[in-house]
């Protein structure tokens, strides 16, 4: 069962206030760290575009089993089977794995994890209670829970981890004659499970092995799990060739090209996935952007909902019209930064952006004015 604690506090009118009216210098730095943030990422994302379009065009189709001297520095495709001959150690475990190219350590730790939910309500007079619950419970983590810094540590204390999970390359690691490190097959997902034989004091079950009883974990209890890439497995790299392996290969517009994947994978086949990921990063970050600008908007309005809050009904409204209002303003804010940092790489797409942020503004106020009741006759 888990441990649940709730504290309840009180804020003054004043001391709302005075909260409420920092955000007047807060909101502003938000929206713009936003707009910086939005700039840098459409700058990035084209510079991925132009970039990959470029690698795919000088990308040159490289036999794996020798490094050819004249594609030195070049952007190469080698596709053949990893090898290694020498054993790879996890020297924490006293374990080693032979013919694999690379393996990975999942560690997980049963460790008390906290949780705090909030609600908060508005006091007549323009006061507020703030209810908080903590709820500590018991689950697996590879990240270490700082205990030190829950709101209750007592009862609820976590050892360290005594190691945690790592990524292992042989150390003759090779693809055909290109020598493998560790940036290159880092970017590839091992997938394949490995059973090794429990040291002293661990036991194995399930595909893991474990320090502790797996059927009823106590806190620090352990779990380790590895997956690999087998000697002999089919992997393909885009990067370029340098002294006898691989490394980033930077195009003319500093773009960075370093990429390995699983399975005989054609050129055009990477580039698309980095394509589909960028694009993702790129949305990813948009909607951050779009978040803050939001965020800061309604800190800077949010004085407004304080003062209304004086009557609890009232205060409700006002948050409901302040949250609106930075919706409103957030939305064409957001597409005409876009759209300005598209113009000055693509104008034909940053004018198409911007014409869609004024639209979208127009008829944003459009839809507000329509809800607004008509004024009746004197």
């Amino acid at each position: 069962m888990p441990d649940v604690f709730t504290e309840t506090t009180s804020q003054g009118f004043f001391s709302r206030l005075g909260g409420s009216f920092a955000g007047l210098l807060i909101g502003p730095l938000l929206v713009i760290g936003a707009i910086i943030l939005l700039s840098w990422n459409e700058g990035r994302a084209v510079q991925a575009i132009v970039g990959l379009k470029s690698a795919q065009s000088q990308t040159i189709e490289a036999a794996a089993d020798q490094v050819a001297p004249a594609n030195e520095g070049k952007l190469v495709h080698v596709v053949g089977p990893a090898a290694a001959s020498q054993p790879i150690a996890d020297s924490d475990l006293g374990i080693d794995f032979s013919n694999q190219v690379a393996v990975s350590r999942t560690v997980e730790m049963y460790q008390w994890r906290e949780k705090s939910e909030s609600s908060k309500k508005d006091e007549l007079g323009g006061g507020q209670t703030t209810t908080t619950t903590y709820t500590y419970t018991m689950a697996w983590s590879a990240s270490p829970q700082d205990s030190s810094s829950f709101h209750h540590p007592d009862g609820h204390a976590n050892p360290e981890m005594p190691f945690r999970s790592q990524n292992y390359v042989a150390a003759d690691a090779k693809l055909g004659g290109y020598a493998l490190d560790s940036g290159t097959l880092g970017q590839i997902e091992l997938t394949q499970p490995l059973a090794p034989e429990p040291p002293s004091g661990w036991t194995s079950s399930g595909g893991q092995l474990n320090k502790g009883d797996p059927a009823a974990p106590k806190v620090g209890d352990l779990r380790v799990r590895y997956t690999g890439l087998a000697s002999g497995a089919t992997i393909s790299v885009l990067a370029a060739q340098s002294h006898g392996g691989f490394a980033p290969f930077v195009t003319a517009n500093g773009y960075s090209v370093h990429l390995a994947e699983p399975g005989n994978v054609t050129t055009a086949a990477m580039i698309a996935n980095k394509r589909h990921a960028e694009s993702m990063l790129t949305w990813i970050l948009r909607g951050v952007g779009a978040f803050v600008i939001f965020l800061g908007f309604a800190l800077f309005f949010g004085p407004i909902s304080t003062f209304a809050s004086v009557v609890p009904f009232l205060g409700g409204l006002a948050r409901g019209a302040v949250g609106f209002l930075a919706f409103v303003l957030a939305v064409p804010v957001t597409l005409i930064v876009i759209a300005i940092a598209w113009i000055s790489f693509r104008p034909v797409v940053g004018g198409g952006l911007l014409v869609a942020a004024l639209l979208a503004a127009i008829l944003l106020w459009r839809w507000h004015a329509a809800r607004r009741p008509a004024a009746k006759p004197a």
